[in-house]
């Protein structure tokens, strides 16, 4: 698997992903814990970028229906 180029801070470390899941009884190695956090920051931000562009198509229709007169604004 590619590693992934990262370019934003990271507050949660292999070794703290390694503490957590033992906590709750899995039991994973430092090299499968990057691998974890590296599919869920990828994850995380997949999500956060489709929302926003969701946000913005939203209130494009929005402002493009207002012009037309056919029905309000609508705000998120």
């Amino acid at each position: 698997m590619q590693e992934y180029l990262r370019f934003e801070k990271r507050n949660i470390t292999p070794e703290k992903t390694v503490k957590i899941l033992a906590g709750h009884g899995t039991i994973i190695t430092l090299e499968q814990a990057k691998i974890v956090l590296n599919f869920l920051y990828k994850l995380s931000n997949l999500s956060v970028r489709q929302t926003i562009k969701r946000a913005i198509k939203h209130q494009k229709e929005g402002l493009t229906k207002e012009k037309s007169g056919k029905t309000k604004k609508q705000d998120l």
